[in-house]
């Protein structure tokens, strides 16, 4: 009885684990009539994105005809962080009563927190009549996937799941000067805010951002080096004092190398500090410094670059001069250094898609049956029966107890299902139990659409497939009835004792005394090494013993029968005979 309510009772199931934040009320879907629950299918939740349903339950009456007076959503525990749920009959502590309305709802919203698989455990009380309070715990499970994924530079809307699955990305660096998406599936993009992305086959896929800044590089000055000078410094008894002096391309110093590198003739280097340098024309002016008495100081000439190009070599030249000023310079170009930013995507495999064997034909008649089972032992399983959840029928196997289109769906650890094909059982009922009635010999019975046979001690007459049978010896008479189904159902058996008729014997026997007074002697005119049973039946047909008589050609039953009409069978061979024995 208890599994029974329990089966039943999983109507309610979905409405208890649906959760969160409560509403006002939720909305009762009236146009659905049969008992169960609507949808019958938990929406995956995902993480950090509100989820709000409304869930429609129509509830049975009544369980192996005892009336269903009352049930109460107790609890809903291991709910996701982020959820809860409300009853719309939550002022009356969540009771429902079957007579008073067949429609109740539970809304569930809120905003799960924490991605994962979770088991919640629901308890139902139901208030059966005569059984009095059954308390009935489920055990639901429930996925909420990852939800959005961000980084430095973009962010992934949906970047786990099932595949297929599609997702969006978002550039958290908008304005740069380029872009390069490398999407992990041999799929690229360059422009600033990609299109969605379809992952198809399971696996992890990791996704790089590349982009380049919309800045302009730097130049930097970092050294000069004079490599030759004209020959105007002093004398030969004055080797050269060398400094510079640089000026932008506006003619303003930026620099000037004082002190001066004395006595040293080229090459000669100065390691400036890192001058920034903009676009135009700089100018090196090169010095020999004097003074004194070698007088003011010698004008070595002058070399112009770009400061916005890249490092080279200059000459000028000094009138009045030989030789040439050549100047090496250095120049250092800061690079624009992109931005790299990478994530992954994991798309999860759907299960293999399940297949029902069926344990024997898939059409029989009522009475026998067929065991359904799913070749899958990892994944979740959920039945059902014309695509309507079947409540708690979660296991491998399933024995249908009504006509109708099988199928599963198995759903795996992350949440990804297949469906199989639905295997259709068809249970035919059986037909009517025939009866007849007795006048004098014959046996006469009304039923119609059915193919007869009439039946003496357990085995089919030949040719006794008539409305009318005429009964030609005493014993067990029984009339059983075909459908076009081939189902089968019988009459009650008769024990007709035949008084007045000659039983015709296949067995040369005799009993005495006949009557007697409970026991008797059996004398047999042929061999006394057959196999022979010796059964007796009461008046209304039951076994009252059977013994093995075998190897000898006269028994005495010793055991003393009841006054009454008794009916003495002896098989032997596949044959049969009976006698009419009275006890006084």
């Amino acid at each position: 009885m208890k599994r029974t309510i329990s089966c039943l009772l999983a109507t309610l199931f979905f409405l208890c684990f649906y959760s969160g934040e409560s509403r006002a009320q939720c909305l009762i879907d009236s146009t659905q009539t049969g008992a169960g629950i609507y949808p019958d299918t938990l929406p995956v939740a995902t993480a950090g994105q509100p989820y709000d349903i409304d869930i429609t339950f129509v509830m049975i009456t009544d369980t192996m005809g005892l009336t269903i007076n009352n049930y109460q959503i107790v609890s809903v525990v291991g709910m996701p962080v982020g959820l809860a749920w409300q009853c719309n009959n939550a002022g009356n502590g969540c009771n429902y009563d079957p007579a008073v309305s067949l429609f109740g709802c539970v809304d569930i919203s809120g905003t799960p927190i924490v991605p994962g698989n979770y088991i919640l455990t629901v308890t139902v009380i139901a208030d059966v009549q005569l059984v009095g309070a059954q308390t009935i715990p489920f055990d639901v499970p429930m996925t909420v996937l990852p939800g959005t994924v961000t980084n430095p530079g973009f962010t992934m809307v949906n970047s786990a799941g099932c595949g297929p699955l599609t997702v969006d990305f978002i550039n958290n660096n908008p304005g740069q000067l380029s872009y390069n998406w490398d999407f992990g599936n041999g799929n690229q993009s360059n422009l600033e805010n990609p299109g969605s992305q379809t992952f198809t086959t399971p696996g992890t896929y990791v996704v790089t951002q590349t982009v380049t800044p919309n800045t302009t590089p730097a130049w930097y000055l970092t050294d000069i080096t004079v490599t030759a000078i004209p020959n105007n410094y002093g004398g030969f008894i004055d080797d050269p004092d060398m400094y510079f002096i640089l000026t932008d391309p506006l003619g303003a110093v930026v620099y000037d190398s004082h002190p001066s590198i004395d006595n040293t003739f080229p090459p000669v280097s100065w390691g400036v500090p890192n001058i920034p340098l903009q676009s135009g024309n700089y100018t090196v002016h090169v010095w020999d410094e004097d003074g004194g008495l070698f007088g003011a100081d010698d004008d070595l000439g002058a070399i112009t670059f770009d400061g916005n190009g890249v490092s080279g070599s200059a000459s000028g030249s000094v009138g009045g001069a030989t030789g040439l000023l050549i100047v090496d310079y250095t120049i250092f170009q800061t690079p624009v250094v992109p931005l790299v930013a990478t994530d992954t995507v994991y798309v999860y495999a759907a299960p293999a898609v399940p297949v029902i064997a069926a344990s024997g034909p898939l059409i029989f008649c009522e009475g026998d049956s067929v065991t359904l089972n799913v070749n899958d032992s990892i994944n979740s399983i959920q039945w059902y029966e014309s695509n309507i959840l079947m409540m708690g029928v979660t296991g491998q196997a399933y024995t249908p107890v009504a006509s109708g289109s099988y199928s599963v769906i198995v759903s795996s650890t992350q949440g990804c299902t297949s469906e199989s094909s639905s295997m259709v059982v068809t249970i035919n009922p059986t037909p009517p139990k025939p009866t007849f009635f007795v006048n004098g010999n014959t046996f006469t019975t009304g039923v119609s659409g059915l193919s007869l046979q009439w039946y003496f001690n357990g085995t089919a007459i030949p040719g006794a497939t008539g409305s009318t049978h005429i009964a030609q010896f005493s014993g067990t008479y029984q009339l059983c009835g075909t459908d076009l189904n081939g189902c089968v159902n019988c009459s009650d058996t008769l024990v007709y004792l035949g008084l007045g008729l000659t039983d015709i014997q296949q067995i040369n026997f005799r009993i005495y005394p006949n009557p007697s007074d409970g026991r008797f002697t059996l004398l047999f005119e042929n061999v006394a090494d057959k196999n022979r049973i010796l059964k007796i039946n009461d008046a209304a047909g039951r076994l009252v013993s059977s013994t093995d008589i075998t190897g000898s050609l006269r028994y005495s039953h010793a055991e003393k029968l009841a006054p009454g009409m008794y009916v003495v069978i002896i098989e032997e061979d596949g044959k049969n005979s009976h006698q009419k024995l009275i006890v006084k």
